[in-house]
């Protein structure tokens, strides 16, 4: 029983020293600061994410392996289609405008 009025008296002593306690009070630019702190966090970790994912070879390896088929995939595209629509005669004709004719030299009809 003893024990028991002590505790009580020790939590009474406690709660006692609270009631002077007023609430904390911040300095008026705290919460700015907090934000451009955290805003400064951020940008460098977004900042270092890309650094580390752009330094990485299996990054560049594989973005460099898109655009080669990527370019494959154009030239093919625009051959078979340049392929389709040429003709002989089309390319004479080009070749008349631009005047980029050639003769021959040599007469092969001897042959």
């Amino acid at each position: 029983m003893k024990n028991r009025e002590n505790i009580n008296q020790e939590i009474e002593a406690t709660l006692n020293s609270l009631n002077g306690l007023s609430r904390a009070e911040v300095s008026p630019f705290f919460y700015t600061r907090i934000e451009a702190r955290l805003q400064r966090q951020s940008a460098v970790v977004a900042d270092s994410f890309i650094q580390r994912l752009i330094n990485r070879p299996v990054f560049a390896v594989s973005v460099l392996t898109v655009f080669l088929v990527l370019n494959i995939l154009a030239i093919k595209g625009i051959s078979s289609v340049n392929h389709t629509q040429r003709s002989a005669s089309e390319l004479q004709n080009f070749a008349t405008e631009y005047n980029m004719n050639t003769t021959s030299l040599y007469n092969n009809s001897d042959r």
